[in-house]
């Protein structure tokens, strides 16, 4: 896998396990530089981002718990 997929896999199963984190911690627990990685889950509705807010979508959730 991608190092951006092994990002994409390690933010659904932060998120699904802290429900809600904001953008910077995602950024700081997962070393992102910038969030287009974010902007690209949340486009493709993976994740929800609202007011710097991160959360899973039901999609997300269950794409890792099909995994």
């Amino acid at each position: 896998m991608s190092e951006l997929g092994e990002k994409a896999d390690r933010i659904l199963e932060l998120l699904s396990k802290e429900k809600t984190l904001t953008v910077e911690e995602l950024k700081k627990k997962i070393s992102l530089e910038d969030a287009s990685l974010l902007y690209f889950m949340h486009h493709v509705e993976l994740i929800e981002l609202k007011k710097g807010k991160a959360r899973i979508t039901d999609f997300g959730a269950g794409i890792i718990s099909a995994e």
